[in-house]
């Protein structure tokens, strides 16, 4: 009798996410326990100060006094819990309207929402607003939340290849005119660094009647002259029917939001099953996302210096010959070829005092490793520097480490980087 709890029993000798070899450095990387306080350029861990390029805390606004201090005079007065209960209960309070009204501002359209968690938003604006019959057209490497989201709602799902525009224009012209359309992209791919073509996009979407929903999770406070992401870099703000993102990357606290017009936002907020079925933000959180809010709104001076440093890390690793990619934003990924990057993601913890983030499947192509280095406005050149030295050391110690144990370290294939990967039907 089959039982479902068989691919658990056996899952660690049967995975296929990396090789038999490699799994205890793998476990070792991905299941490190980290202090509470990780945020920010450095942290102490066992008596040892450590510099860590790991976190989407963009513009340093976790660890600003002001969003702290509005986080605690709420859990004082209220605790950590309240309000209690879902959105249409007894969940919504002044603190989640006003916060709303700021987000729509910030994003320049008519109305917002927000949910208790980035993810959330991302299933529940699909889930809320698509329905059996609809067809659904995603860039094979959105974030997986918005898959999700996808397959809860029961509409047809295409996927068309990542940024390329003619294979998006394919499917359209493939879909059934009666059908109500939605494509769905990020603005920045997160462990790319790349960003949507979106002018390229919103012109599809104008030739062939379907809507576009925009996930700027990691553009927001990071992309455009104000921060309001990829799509005031790119100019076609008003192009777009729905925004939506994460307060947990360059704001610093957690949750997200989707934006748009008024009609569209009602019915969400109406519908969607990670609103409704689900407790409400708390007091404090939403009371910390008020001011961070106001604080990246006005971060021009953190946004330069974020960009500034993007600028000396990448070009720092181009002149050693790293293969980082195309991106285009602070997001800096490092190609290796097999599975170094969890090698040298060890090495640097363990030798160095440097955490980075090592990056394997689901979450790119499997077979594949990456570091995924993230700068930050409150690193300085010394600590670039430091970190771009001790790569190019754990690099050679991980080969020669290859070499001993009877890989083949140097004819390794270098694979680019690739997002959560699903069946790509329609393409």
């Amino acid at each position: 009798m089959a039982d479902i709890f068989d691919r658990c029993i056996h899952f660690r000798d049967e995975q296929r996410i990396t090789s038999k070899d490699d799994l205890s450095v793998a476990e070792r990387v991905l299941f490190d326990v980290l202090p509470i306080q990780n945020a920010g350029p450095w942290f102490q861990m066992n008596g040892n100060r450590f510099l860590q390029f790991s976190t989407n805390d963009y513009l340093g606004i976790s660890v600003r006094p002001e969003v702290r201090g509005q986080a605690a005079e709420m859990a004082e007065r209220f605790g950590i819990s309240a309000p209690m209960g879902a959105r249409p209960l007894t969940g919504t309070c002044e603190l989640h309207l006003e916060l709303e009204e700021k987000v729509a501002a910030f994003k320049r359209v008519e109305s917002a929402v927000i949910f208790s968690t980035g993810a959330g938003a991302m299933m529940g604006v699909i889930g809320g607003l698509a329905k059996p019959g609809d067809l659904i057209i995603m860039d094979q490497l959105v974030h997986a939340s918005l898959i999700c989201g996808a397959k809860i709602s029961g509409a047809s799902i295409k996927y068309f290849r990542h940024n390329d525009r003619d294979n998006l224009e394919r499917v359209l012209k493939l879909a059934d005119p009666k059908q109500a359309k939605l494509i769905v992209v990020d603005g920045v791919y997160s462990m790319n660094g790349d960003i949507s073509h979106l002018k390229e996009i919103c012109d599809l979407r104008d030739m062939y009647g379907a809507r576009l929903l925009v996930d700027d999770a990691h553009g927001n406070g990071v992309c455009g002259p104000t921060g309001r992401g990829v799509a005031e870099l790119l100019d076609v703000e008003q192009r777009i029917d729905i925004h939506a993102g994460t307060f947990s990357k360059a704001f610093g606290t957690s949750g997200g939001f989707i934006t748009g017009e008024k009609s569209v936002m009602f019915y969400i907020r109406s519908l969607s099953p990670s609103l409704l079925f689900t407790k409400a933000p708390s007091a404090v959180v939403t009371a910390a996302t008020l001011k961070a809010v106001d604080l990246v709104d006005g971060a021009a001076e953190e946004r330069t210096k974020l960009w500034q440093n993007a600028s000396y890390l990448q070009k720092s690793l181009q002149k050693q010959g790293f293969d980082i990619g195309e991106t285009r934003t602070p997001i800096t990924p490092i190609s290796l070829g097999g599975n170094r990057a969890l090698y040298v993601a060890d090495i640097l913890r363990r030798k160095h005092n440097i955490f980075v983030s090592a990056v394997l499947y689901p979450a790119i192509r499997r077979g594949s490793t990456i570091l995924r280095i993230v700068p930050t406005a409150l690193h300085t050149s010394e600590d670039i520097d430091r970190l771009v030295r001790s790569i190019v050391t754990s690099l050679t110690e991980a080969n020669e480490k290859l070499e001993r144990a009877g890989g083949d370290a140097k004819s390794n294939p270098t694979i680019p980087p690739q997002g959560f990967m699903y069946n790509v039907s329609g393409l």
